[in-house]
């Protein structure tokens, strides 16, 4: 038979050589970063995950008010963890020629980390320790779920 099977990689697919392990585990890692950063910075602008869900259960809340905040998470650790694992897979490193955009990015990501991570210490938890642990504990889950499978779907395609 002269059609591709399973057991022959795609030609036209270009692989930078890198391990799958961490070509995932870096997206993972990024994905679940971004998740974090998005989570504070909502919270920073009002969008508290403990106080949307409390609130969710009452029949004057929206519920897109509630469910915005985990969509938004889920969301960005699926674009970020897809664009780092698309980066990964398909540029062949030694990445020379992209060094002057990491230094930009770095110092871009540094500076949002930095900003974020200022507001965070200034925030207050409404509700109790506890609780907001727990509800950050499974943002985390959902996000590293997410972005799991976006590093998963961007290099298999």
């Amino acid at each position: 038979m002269l059609g591709v099977t399973a057991d022959m990689p795609n030609p036209t697919r270009k692989m930078s050589g890198l391990p799958q392990v961490l070509i995932y585990s870096a997206a993972l890692t990024i994905g679940i970063m971004t998740a974090l950063a998005v989570q504070i910075w909502l919270s920073r602008a009002g969008f508290d995950l403990v106080a949307l869900w409390q609130g969710a259960f009452s029949t004057k809340a929206l519920q897109l008010r509630t469910a915005g905040p985990w969509w938004a998470m889920a969301g960005a650790a699926f674009i970020a963890a897809g664009a780092t694992a698309a980066a990964l897979s398909r540029l062949p490193p030694p990445w020379r020629r992209f060094r002057p955009l990491r230094w930009a990015l770095g110092a871009v990501v540094i500076l949002v980390l930095a900003d974020l991570g200022h507001a965070a210490a200034a925030a207050r938890p409404q509700a109790s320790v506890a609780v907001s642990m727990a509800a950050s504990l499974i943002a985390l889950g959902m996000a590293a779920l997410m972005a799991l499978c976006g590093a998963y779907f961007t290099v298999r395609r």
